[in-house]
């Protein structure tokens, strides 16, 4: 299946000038490229997967993620050879552009996002103005994004400066005024591991540094922030196996 909507330009907007859309499912193995445009092009991956090749090297791209294509550069994409991306994508010019430049060559698409564009598409919308509301709507989201995975390193080097205080995960979401659950989802996607269980990694690894020193497994759960020397042990041995005892050189 392919389908592309050619927008009717808006010449009095300068902004966005939204210039086509479309979709496809396609073929195993489908590329497009080497290739050079004069504009952006977004691709949202909707199921499947893909690789993309830019100048920043070769990307792999799988469902709910986008690619970022942009003017006067050489790339090239391929569908994967057993699971073929399905995508939509849409092409716009404008003053907006100067928002995308920064970014990634892949990202999360944001919520929502790429239901909106096929919305557009299946409508067999060809006005430039809900094209624009959508660009908008876009380039907030990933400004939104970006400023969130930026306060992740932040929330990374405070369990590393505070991980021998009583933190968890939410004092740590209300520390930077995210939502718990939301914290632990993006956390996660982003360090591949739960906040939780980063903040356990901490202290067992500084444990185990503290233990081969010789210190006392009461002082050595003080000072990676358990306050009781029992609940330390119980989660010393989950992590590693053994008892803290087992690790502590005399």
């Amino acid at each position: 299946m392919f389908k592309q909507i050619p927008i009717h330009k808006n010449e009095g907007q300068s902004d966005i000038i939204p210039l086509f859309a479309g979709e496809e499912r396609c073929k195993k193995s489908h590329a497009f490229g080497p290739h050079i445009r004069s504009h952006y092009l977004l691709h949202f991956c909707l199921s499947g997967k893909g690789v993309l090749r830019d100048k920043h090297g070769e990307h792999a791209v799988g469902a709910g993620e986008l690619f970022i294509i942009r003017p006067d550069e050489v790339t090239r994409y391929e569908a994967d050879k057993d699971d073929p991306w399905h995508y939509a994508w849409f092409a716009f010019r404008g003053n907006i552009t100067v928002r995308f430049d920064p970014l990634p060559s892949v990202l999360k698409t944001p919520e929502g996002i790429a239901e909106r564009l096929c919305a557009l598409i299946e409508a067999n919308i060809e006005g430039p103005d809900l094209y624009c509301a959508f660009a908008y709507e876009l380039s907030h989201a990933l400004s939104l994004d970006c400023e969130s995975t930026d306060t992740l390193a932040r929330v990374h080097r405070y369990v590393r400066y505070h991980y021998m205080e009583e933190i968890s995960v939410d004092n740590i979401a209300a520390v930077f005024g995210f939502e718990r659950s939301y914290l632990y989802r993006i956390f996660k996607q982003r360090y591949g591991t739960g906040l939780k269980e980063h903040i356990t990694a901490v202290r067992m690894r500084h444990a185990k540094e503290l233990l081969a020193q010789g210190m006392r497994v009461s002082e050595t759960a003080r000072i990676v922030g358990y306050a009781d020397e029992f609940n330390f042990s119980r989660a010393y041995k989950k992590y590693y196996n053994k008892s803290p005892k087992a690790d502590r050189c005399k």
